[in-house]
């Protein structure tokens, strides 16, 4: 509650914001371009600390949170996805040896994929290229990583920006999926238009719109 961050000195991006998103809620945060929509989730991910004010999961500070519990709290998607060395299974993985192959399995089959990675040569083991899958199934795969280690929560970061129609359509779809049973923060109208939930405006500082360092 109450708030405030600034990547610089002199360059405030959140003032004073004050917002409380209850278990099982769909909540999409919308502003002007550099009004900190995604500086909130860095928060809220104990990437980046507030200057003042208190930013908490459950009671608990964010920033207090390790990492390896982290993952099992938030699903964070992109909308640019960043492979990792391996198989298809480890782009789902990431390695990760508390995320099985049957939850990866199960993540893949929720946002549509399954039957693709089975017909891949050597299905989930298949050395990643990225021209196994089109535009929008590596965006579903984003997902699937995001999901596969049954997080409480999504952050959803304007993931379907530059998308075609029915891409976009395919990508809402196996995003409802997704959400279900989570609660779910989105930077995307269109996924509100789609799924509903509640609107919460980040307000505008002034401040020169910044990229995170």
């Amino acid at each position: 509650q109450d708030v405030y961050f600034r990547y610089q000195e002199g360059q405030e991006v959140l003032r004073g914001l004050a917002l409380r998103v209850e278990t099982g809620e769909q909540v999409t945060l919308t502003g002007r371009t550099g009004a900190g929509k995604s500086t909130v989730f860095k928060l809220l991910l104990g990437l980046y600390r507030p200057d003042s004010g208190t930013v908490k999961i459950w009671g608990r500070p964010a920033h207090e949170i390790e990492e390896g519990e982290r993952r099992q709290l938030f699903g964070y998607v992109e909308q640019g996805f960043h492979p990792v060395p391996g198989s298809v299974l480890d782009q789902v993985t990431l390695g990760d040896p508390a995320v099985s192959r049957q939850q990866a399995n199960e993540a893949l089959n929720t946002v549509g994929l399954g039957d693709v990675v089975q017909q891949l040569p050597e299905g989930a083991d298949t050395l990643y290229q990225g021209s196994l899958f089109s535009k929008g199934q590596v965006q579903l795969l984003s997902i699937a990583r995001a999901i596969a280690s049954d997080p409480k929560i999504l952050l959803l970061d304007e993931i379907t920006a530059n998308l075609d129609s029915d891409t976009e359509r395919r990508v809402l779809q196996a995003l409802q999926a997704a959400a279900r049973g989570r609660t779910v923060l989105s930077i995307s109208h269109r996924l509100y238009e789609h799924s509903g939930g509640r609107c919460e405006e980040i307000p505008h500082t002034g401040a020169a719109p910044l990229a995170a360092p």
